[in-house]
């Protein structure tokens, strides 16, 4: 045990010596947090305001119920209309959507005014590409404007059969005023409606809900970030040992093969632990972030992950020949692990074939862990599979790394 702590403490000391190695490990992480955490703070926006998303629209009717559903839509707080217009606007907006050019469309049919007037109902068609948030919250949206002109229609036919149920026919010049207001009479009703839903979160969010973004993101990301990226760079201390034949002389004194591999293991693992505990520290202290009511579950995540970490760290060092394969597979293999598994954006947002193939690499699980210790406030056995998942990981790439590992 002496000699691994020995090894480490060395390694350990040597990588103080380079004063470029706490840029990396400290500095950086800590200006893309911030940079991060700007950018996608309140959904992405950073003004505070409702995101607004797109809506394609193709209106082939040429009368005022279709212009007024037009006018109503663009007035909502959550839509930006793209109209397609001309004689095939209707297939062009639907092939747009089927090409994944566009997420949602809607189409007014020719017809529209004319069955309203005549008293029959009319269908509206929404296109909609289901791998994206976008066509929930525009058909959301809609809707709402629909039933609130399904109110106003109904208001102002109950208002006519009343009157003529009154006093007779209604009179052709009168018909306008009474269902003007009627619509009136809905529109304010609308404002203040006498039943209301009050919705109350209690802690924090379910497990379908989206995480929080901002700062509580981007801390965490950025933390699980550089530790992977730093932890495998680390892999060329070992290709630059086995180069300058320090691991050899190493195999001539009385040190077992098992203690060298340990060692390595432990410094990774030591400097994994040290910056991500020091990036977790500064995201509570200056970027107000709140890392979850289960300290144990943390630790839990961070011990797991950073061990993954160290283990894939000692099995690049120990497959790559040279020190430029090693910083390129390094380099190649961190980068794609944090785009697949959610550091960038949360997989909450992406397609389920994209989720799946997030939860093949240790950022994916150990990125949900993380949302669910800040964003639905988790305790130790919520987390619990992904910590045994990033276990999991880190006994395999350390038994990996076990069988490949050599000296010379």
């Amino acid at each position: 045990m002496k000699k691994v702590l020995y090894i480490i403490a060395h390694n350990l000391r040597v990588l103080r010596s380079d004063r470029s190695a706490f840029f990396w490990l400290l500095a950086m992480p800590l200006v893309f947090t911030f940079v991060l955490g700007i950018m996608i703070r309140d959904g992405g926006g950073g003004s505070g305001e409702p995101p607004r998303y797109a809506l394609t629209v193709a209106n082939l009717d040429e009368g005022e119920h279709g212009a007024a559903l037009l006018e109503a839509i663009e007035e909502a707080d959550e839509i930006d209309l793209l109209v397609v217009e001309g004689p095939d606007a209707g297939a062009e907006a639907e092939a747009l959507v089927e090409d994944g050019d566009r997420s949602a469309a809607l189409v007014i049919p020719a017809d529209f005014s004319a069955l309203l007037e005549a008293g029959e109902g009319a269908a509206l068609t929404f296109h909609r590409n289901p791998e994206r948030m976008n066509p929930l919250v525009t058909r959301q949206a809609v809707e709402k404007i629909v039933s609130r002109l399904n109110v106003s229609a109904l208001a102002g036919a109950g208002v006519l059969e009343g009157y003529e149920h009154l006093w007779g026919a209604v009179p052709e010049e009168r018909a306008p005023e009474l269902t003007a207001r009627a619509d009136r009479f809905v529109e304010e009703a609308s404002e203040t409606p006498p039943l209301t839903v009050r919705v109350e979160t209690l802690g924090r969010g379910p497990e379908e809900d989206a995480p929080a973004m901002g700062f509580s993101h981007s801390s965490p990301a950025m933390a699980l970030m550089y530790v992977l990226l730093n932890g495998l760079m680390a892999s060329v201390f070992l290709v630059t040992e086995r180069r300058e034949r320090t691991l050899m002389r190493l195999f001539t004194t009385p040190v077992r093969r098992s203690t060298i591999i340990v060692a390595n293991l432990g410094w990774r693992f030591v400097v994994g632990m040290i910056q991500i505990w020091f990036l977790i520290g500064f995201g509570a202290l200056v970027f107000r972030v709140d890392w979850g009511d289960s300290p144990v579950g943390l630790l839990a995540v961070t011990v797991t992950y950073v061990a993954a970490v160290a283990g894939l760290s000692v099995l690049i060092g120990s497959v790559a020949r040279t020190s430029r394969q090693a910083e390129s597979l390094s380099l190649v293999l961190a980068l794609t692990m944090c785009a697949l598994g959610g550091l960038w954006w949360p997989l909450e947002i992406t397609p389920r074939a994209y989720q799946r193939v997030g939860h093949m690499i240790p950022t994916g699980w150990a990125m949900d862990a993380m949302h669910n210790l800040i964003s639905r406030g988790y305790t130790l056995a919520g987390v619990a599979p992904q910590a045994l998942v990033l276990a999991g990981f880190a006994a395999a790439f350390t038994v990996a790394a076990v069988l490949t590992f050599r000296h010379e």
